[in-house]
C-alpha cells in the first residue's frame, strides 16, 4: 500500500517524534483529514509499518527453519535469509529496529508476540543442534540467539545496495561465523566445515 510506503520512508528520514500526519499526507499529495479514513492515528501507522515488515521477515525465517537437514544446517538457512530480507527491506528493518520502542508495550507484545516469536525461531533450532550435541553445551540458546540476530541486525547500517558484497554473500559469512561460534567439533564435522 503506498500509504505504508510513504509512512515507512517519513518515519525514517524524520524519526517517529519527528514525523507528522501532516508530512505524510503532504507526500502523498492529499490532506491530512483524509488520512483518517485509513488510520486511526499516527501510532496506528508506525504500528501498521513495524508489523509488516515483522511479519514478513518471520514468514521468511520460518520457511528457512523448515528446510531439509540438520538443525545447524536449518539455522544457517535462516541466518541467510534474515540477512538477505534485512538486506532488501533496508529502511522498513530501520524503522523497526528503531522506532519499536516508541509503540506502547502492549502493542510492541502484540508485533513480538509471545516468547518473542523472531528470536524463539533461532533459539529453538539452537536447543535443537545442543541437544544433538552439535551446539557447545556452554552456551545459554536463548543469549546465542540473541547475539546471532544482534550481529545479522547490524547489517541494515552498513550495507549499500550495488556495493562490494550481495545479500547473499553477507548472509553466508555471517552465518558461518556465527555457526562457527557456537558448533561444537562434531557440529563443524557433520557441516563439512
Amino acid at each position: 500500500m503506498e500509504l505504508i510506503d510513504v509512512a515507512t520512508q517519513v518515519f525514517y528520514e524524520k524519526g517517529y517524534d519527528g514525523a507528522s500526519l501532516q508530512d505524510i499526507a503532504d507526500r502523498l499529495g492529499m490532506l491530512k483529514g483524509s488520512l483518517y479514513y485509513y488510520i486511526q492515528s499516527k501510532e496506528d501507522l508506525l504500528f501498521d509499518v513495524i508489523s509488516a515488515v515483522h511479519k514478513e521477515g518471520l514468514a521468511v525465517v520460518r520457511a528457512r527453519a523448515e528446510v531439509p537437514g540438520g538443525p545447524l544446517e536449518r539455522l544457517e538457512s535462516v541466518i541467510v535469509g534474515h540477512v538477505e530480507h534485512t538486506c532488501r527491506n533496508l529502511v522498513p528493518t530501520a524503522v523497526f529496529l528503531h522506532e519499536l520502542s516508541s509503540l506502547p508495550e502492549e502493542r510492541r507484545r502484540e508485533i513480538l508476540g509471545s516468547e518473542h516469536a523472531y528470536q524463539g525461531v533461532f533459539r529453538d533450532l539452537i536447543e535443537k543442534a545442543q541437544a544433538e550435541g552439535l551446539v557447545r553445551a556452554d552456551l545459554e540458546p536463548r543469549l546465542a540467539a540473541l547475539s546471532v540476530l544482534g550481529s545479522t541486525n547490524w547489517v541494515y547500517r552498513w550495507f549499500r545496495p550495488g556495493g562490494a558484497f550481495t545479500p547473499e554473500q553477507i548472509g553466508s559469512e555471517l552465518a558461518e561465523m556465527s555457526i562457527r561460534g557456537i558448533a561444537t567439533a562434531e557440529g563443524l564435522a557433520q557441516r563439512g566445515a
